[in-house]
This record gives C-alpha cells, structure tokens and sequence, in this order.
C-alpha cells in the first residue's frame, strides 16, 4: 500500500515538472517572437533611412539629366518653345542608366505659360476674373484689391483697398507692398475672401483652383503662348486679337493631336494672324511684356522609387539671373537660397548625348527646390 502511494505521489510530481516546463517554453516562445518582431521592425525602420539616401542620390542624378536634356535641346534649336523638342520626356532623350530595381518619374512643366503675378495691367486682371465666371463688379474690386495689395505706394484705387481700409475692417494686418509668396495669401484680401473662399468652412473654391492654375507666383516673363491653355490663352487672345482656337489648332499640327511628333512651335508672336488687334485702352498695341512665344521657366518634379520607398524633388528652374532676383524678393523671409546648376562631371548622368559648352554651368539657376513635399 505505501509502495503503491509513493509511485502516484511520482507520478505526479513528475507530471506537475512536465507542465511547468511547457510553460516556461511557451513564455519563452512568446518572448523571442516579440524579440524577433521588434528587431524586424528596427532594421526595417534602419534600412528604410539607408535606402532613401540611396534613392536621394539617384533622384539628384535624374534631375541633373532633366537639366542637361534642357541644355542641349536650348543648344541645338537655339530657344525653348515646346515640350515636343524633346525635353517633354528626359529619360527618353537622355538615355539614363537606371540600377536595378529602381523606377524613376520626370515631369517637366512649363511655368511660362502662366500670367505673371506682377503685372499689374487692369485689364489683363479684369479679362482673366471675366473668364473665370465673376461678375465685372466683382472682378474690379478684385482686381483693385489685388494690385493695392502688391504695389510700393499707400494709393488706394478705384476700387482697392490699402492700409487704413484694413484698420477700418478691424483687420489685424495691412498689404504687403510685394507680391505673392504663396496662394493663400489671397484670403487676406479684400474681395477675395469672400470669392474665392467657401464661406461655411474658408476651404478655397473653384475659383481659386482655376486662378492657381491659370497665374504664376514665380514666372515675371513674357507668358509663352505655346504653353498657355485654357483661361490664359482666352485672356492672351483677347489681349492680343487672335482666334485662340486657330491657335490651339495650329499647335496641334496635322493629325490634331497634341503632344505628337508633328507638333510646331511659334518662334514668335507675328506668326499668329490677327496679333495686335486686342482690347488694349485707346487702341494702342498690346503690352510686350505680356505676350512670348520662349519657355523661361521649369517646374521639374522627380520621383524615384524601390518598392514602398519612394523619394520626391520638386524644383523650380529659370534662366541664369533668376536666382539673384529671388533672392532679393526673399531677403529677410527665411526661405531657401537659389543656387547656380552645375553640370555633371561623368557622361553618366547624360546617358549618351552630351551637353557642349565651356562655362562649367547650366544656363539655369535653381529658384526654389524641396524634398518630399510639393511647394
């Protein structure tokens, strides 16, 4: 009998060790897989970093291709008209060698073909407001508002607004005597607040959307009529007193396709018939300013992937000047210096065209230039 009850007491003992044992190991187990998730998730995280500045390096290398392309097309053809020459597609025309595994994106949009921000022509301003759908009531205060608010004097036009209407609305600011830096900033004046702002929310509306699209905080040259479209060209044309549907037509050569091979380009404004017959006050000619057949300025966007990862450029490039210029507009704003472009010292970053010229330097200054993030 006692033999018999020792045994079950070792029996069990042993059983209860078994157990304890299985649970040590399942705590074990759990405590290894968090260490293993975490230590994934940490070299994911590390590698993620390394991988970026690898993508960072590639992304500046098809920029520069974008710029060469640029360069030599300008050298080749004498001026930049059109995407069509061959700076519409970069990667194409360079040739760039891409390493493997690696995808890359270039758009290079024409800011020439955009109104200027600093004119400060009352009909330009009036005409593009009238395009949009606003009233002309509402389209001269805009106007007035607009200019008061950019020019160096305290005159308040017709229909404007300038320091003392600020206090008198109980505003917290005055004009700015200087031109937009940023699109948001039009809520700050008068009439615009409440035209191009929804009033239940203040999220800008569609006429802000189309007066974005259709004017320029960066481009003060001649707006480029191979480039312009829609509400510009209509101001363009009635400026300039062309059918701006002939011209539309034209540009799109033969097989009324735009984009294609057969596409031609305007060298300059008397190839359009009808130029010079516009609105202009008193019968006079249209202002030179306004009206160019050149691209001047370039919105260059880049991106560059591996997978997930994905590393972005987006810059702003004109001619040489342009930087020195903006950097007399930004003194004192804190924002980025422009820099001169460099060429690229290999035939790498040409694929197998290269750019001639001795200068050491692209014909273009970087304006504006960020990372990650569209300005």
């Amino acid at each position: 009998m006692g033999t018999s009850q020792k045994g079950k007491y070792s029996c069990r003992s042993r059983g209860s060790i078994l157990i304890g044992v299985l649970v040590i190991l399942f705590l074990m187990s759990i405590v290894i897989l968090k260490f293993i998730t975490e230590a994934t998730r940490e070299i994911e995280y590390q590698s993620q970093f390394q991988g970026q500045e690898d993508l960072r390096s590639q992304a500046y290398c098809v920029f520069d291709a974008a710029l060469a392309t640029l360069h030599e097309i300008r050298e080749i053809d004498g001026q930049l008209y059109r995407p069509v020459q061959g700076w519409g597609d970069p990667l194409g025309y360079s040739n760039i060698p891409l390493p493997e595994g690696i995808k890359s994106e270039v758009k290079i949009t024409d800011e020439s073909g955009k109104l200027p921000i600093n004119h400060n022509n009352v009909q330009i301003w009036n005409l593009l407001f009238e395009e949009m759908g606003i009233d002309l009531s509402d389209a001269e205060i805009l106007t007035d508002s607009l200019i008061d608010w950019m020019d160096k004097d305290d005159l308040k036009r017709l229909n404007g607004a300038e320091k003392d209407d600020y206090e008198l609305d109980s505003k917290e600011y005055k004009p700015s005597n200087e031109m937009l830096k940023d699109f948001d900033e039009l809520k700050l004046i008068q009439g615009f607040d409440e035209q191009f702002f929804n009033e239940d929310d203040g999220t800008p509306n569609q006429f802000f959307q189309s007066f974005k699209q259709s004017v320029s905080l960066h481009n003060q040259h001649p707006v480029n009529v191979n480039a312009a479209q829609g509400l510009v060209l209509n101001v363009l044309a009635r400026m300039g007193g062309f059918d701006g549907e002939y011209l539309q037509q034209h540009l799109r050569g033969p097989d009324n396709l735009t984009g294609t091979g057969d596409d031609p380009w305007l060298t300059n404004m008397n190839q359009i018939p009808g130029f010079g017959a516009g609105l202009t006050a008193g019968g006079g000619a249209p202002p030179s300013n306004l009206f160019g057949a050149t691209s001047q300025m370039f919105r260059i966007e880049v991106k560059v992937s591996r997978g997930a990862s994905i590393f972005l450029i987006d810059t702003l490039v004109g001619p040489k000047g342009s930087a020195a210029q903006a950097r007399t507009q930004n003194a004192g704003r804190g924002q980025n210096s422009p820099s001169r472009v460099r060429k690229p010292s290999s035939s790498r970053s040409t694929g197998n065209k290269s750019s001639s010229g001795g200068s050491g330097y692209y014909p273009f200054d970087v304006i504006h230039i960020s990372e990650n993030r569209i300005f």
